[in-house]
């Protein structure tokens, strides 16, 4: 998939798992990424940005459980967290509206997704870990978005948004009973 003009992929591997599980976790992560520019409203606007940048950081229970405390006063591990780039009024003008996206640099935000707990929850789902990790990856895209799951109205929107993607990419619904 070639990227928006403009658009910066960082992967980084904070946990050597990542590399032995899923060698094509680059590509796992490109074709998700395609699925949110093609068909999301808002990930079509990302090519509206000049330099708009995306981290993805693949760790473990321990890394993200630090930052899951730190940021959200839950000591625990979780399977993924995002952190926006953009605050509220930008993703309500740049990606949800049609302001004109600045020319100087800009973070779309960072996900992190922690190996231990996405190898239990595919386990216990008896769901591959390539389809769980891409999942993830979709999952933590569209909350920097501006998708959540807190309210039931809006986690219908986003498991409906998650679940047609992977269905583009062959993959079972995850919410399916």
């Amino acid at each position: 998939m070639a990227l928006p003009d403009g658009f910066f992929l960082e992967i980084a591997i904070e946990d050597d798992s990542w590399q032995k599980a899923l060698p094509d976790y680059r590509e796992i992560v490109a074709s998700s990424l395609e699925q949110i520019v093609t068909h999301v409203s808002e990930g079509q606007r990302l090519v509206k940005f000049p330099h708009l940048e995306l981290n993805i950081v693949l760790c473990n229970d321990a890394y993200i459980q630090t930052l899951n405390s730190d940021f959200r006063s839950q000591d625990k591990a979780t399977n993924v967290l995002s952190f926006e780039g953009l605050d509220p009024e930008q993703t309500k003008d740049y990606l949800k509206g049609d302001e004109e996206a600045p020319d100087h640099p800009l973070s779309l935000g960072d996900v992190y997704i922690a190996y231990e707990t996405m190898v239990a929850e595919a386990s216990d789902a008896g769901i591959s870990l390539k389809d769980h990790f891409t999942h993830l990856v979709i999952h933590g895209i569209l909350h920097l978005l501006g998708y959540d799951h807190i309210e039931d109205d809006d986690a219908e929107i986003m498991e409906t948004w998650e679940t047609k993607l992977l269905k583009n990419l062959a993959i079972d619904d995850p919410y399916a009973a």
